[in-house]
């Protein structure tokens, strides 16, 4: 087997949540609001087992935020999404890998449709938390490094 198709088998193989994480960072990291995670595993009917939910500002943004998840998600695992439904203009656009439905709405539409509470008795998880608490951690290990002259940000 080539290096490259080694490099190839190891990319295809993926832990859901590996990749559910991933795309939670990427929305997070361009500046998506509100990032919530539903587990539909218990729910009968549901389309896939995770649900992401999030927040742009604007119609460009909601279509940045669904391309660079679709593009991280293409380059970290090989997995290219089933389908793509909605577009900036339609202010809701849905990124679907099967297991995992990604909902990137302006906040005008997810008001509108309150994903939240149509599937509220499901377990939820506010990646926001996480985030901004591993955000606020690496921005303190770096003032402290640049403090002790070493890392980014050190003074020469």
């Amino acid at each position: 087997m080539s290096e490259n198709s080694e490099t190839k088998q190891q990319k295809t193989s993926f832990k859901v949540l590996d990749v559910i994480e991933l795309c939670e960072k990427v929305a997070y990291d361009h500046k998506a609001e509100h990032i919530l995670r539903l587990d539909m595993t218990g729910q009968d009917g549901a389309i896939g087992d995770y649900y992401l939910i999030c927040t742009g500002l604007s119609e460009p943004h909601i279509g940045a935020i669904a391309e660079r998840i679709q593009r991280a998600v293409r380059e970290e695992y090989g997995i290219h999404p089933i389908t793509l439904d909605g577009t900036p203009q339609s202010q809701w656009i849905i990124v679907d890998f099967g297991f995992l439905l990604i909902h990137v709405m302006t906040n005008e539409t997810r008001d509108k449709y309150q994903l939240e509470q149509l599937w509220g008795d499901v377990p939820s998880y506010d990646a926001m938390a996480r985030l901004d608490a591993e955000h606020k951690k690496l921005a303190e290990a770096r003032r402290k490094q640049a403090e002790k002259g070493v890392g980014p940000g050190a003074k020469a």
